[in-house]
């Protein structure tokens, strides 16, 4: 009776530790990394409680009815198809807690079972982030079970067959993002003119479709400072708070992430957010015996979430950026 009571007091501390935590934890998680800092800073980390899937409405069709009128003009009633859906199903992240009836018997005073909990507790946090931040650009969508991460979403070749959001982007040219390629081709030579082709082509000269932010992998980041040096930006004043280096490109930030790869990434967070279900967000499991393992326990800290995306074309990449 006396293990049992000591096992369960350590349940209730692991609990009771991560409740009075999970605030800031979740608050790190999603500062810790300058993408996911603008997603929260900027509203883009969205709720949805339950359902099957989450549903992103999509305007694919422009209303041809639209014109002017002389007079005696008449007006066409007809009713028009221009919406559709995108389909994104949940994933769930999940960082495992696993305990051994030893180690609680061995640091059973409170100063060391303290130490211990936040110690995992802890590893656990910085295990999510890095979790988060590497599936971000993960190569394929829904990998593994993962949320679809931005070489699904804004792809190297949007023409092929792939499917995202449900939807074939083959067959839907409306559906497909923006790509270049520098295969190949110097980035001193070229590498800013691409920049700013590639700019004009998300945006299409509408202020709405612009990109707000630039997110690149160390390499490139570092040819457009080399190219950029002579210019002086003024900085975006939330990143530099936060200490996240960073530049501008025509008035937009650029930031960078060591798992980006050779890749610059033209991104419109207005139509990028990241869904979870507040009921399932960062919380931690009962503490369930190991089955055949004396006194040893597991728990884990689950989130339901996914990523979506609601207009593709106004997303874009310039990939293979790896000739200075």
């Amino acid at each position: 009776m006396a293990v049992y009571s000591l096992t369960e007091a350590i349940d209730n501390l692991y609990t009771s530790t991560w409740q009075h935590m999970k605030g800031t934890a979740v608050d790190n998680i999603f500062t810790a990394t300058p993408f996911w800092f603008w997603m929260k800073e900027n509203g883009k980390l969205r709720t949805q409680s339950g359902g099957r899937h989450i549903l992103e409405p999509l305007e694919y069709a422009k209303n041809d009815g639209v014109k002017f009128l002389g007079k005696g003009g008449t007006v066409s009633l007809n009713d028009r198809e221009f919406l559709t859906e995108a389909l994104f199903d949940w994933r769930y992240l999940v960082a495992p807690l696993v305990r051994f009836g030893v180690d609680d018997q061995v640091n059973r005073g409170k100063t060391k079972i303290l130490s211990l909990v936040n110690a995992k507790l802890s590893n656990a946090e910085n295990s999510l982030i890095d979790t988060l931040e590497t599936t971000l650009f993960a190569n394929v969508g829904a990998a593994g079970g993962a949320f679809d991460g931005l070489q699904h979403l804004v792809q190297d070749d949007p023409t092929s067959s792939t499917v995202v959001g449900s939807i074939n982007q083959s067959t839907n040219s409306w559906w497909q993002n923006q790509k270049h390629t520098l295969t190949g081709v110097s980035f001193a030579t070229s590498g800013v003119d691409e920049m700013r082709t590639m700019l004009n082509e998300c945006a299409n000269n509408r202020m709405k479709d612009r990109p707000d932010i630039l997110l690149s992998g160390q390499v490139p980041y570092e040819y457009y400072e080399d190219a950029a040096l002579a210019k002086l930006e003024i900085q975006n004043t939330k990143l530099a708070e936060m200490g996240f280096d960073h530049q501008t490109f025509k008035g937009i930030p650029m930031v960078w992430s060591p798992a980006c790869g050779t890749r610059i990434y033209f991104l419109n967070t207005n139509y990028l957010s990241f869904v979870y279900d507040p009921a399932m967000f960062f919380d931690m499991t009962e503490w369930k015996p190991i089955p055949e393992q004396v006194n040893d326990r597991a728990a884990q800290i689950a989130t339901a979430c996914t990523t979506t995306t609601s207009r593709r074309r106004v997303q874009g990449v310039i990939h293979t950026i790896d000739t200075a």
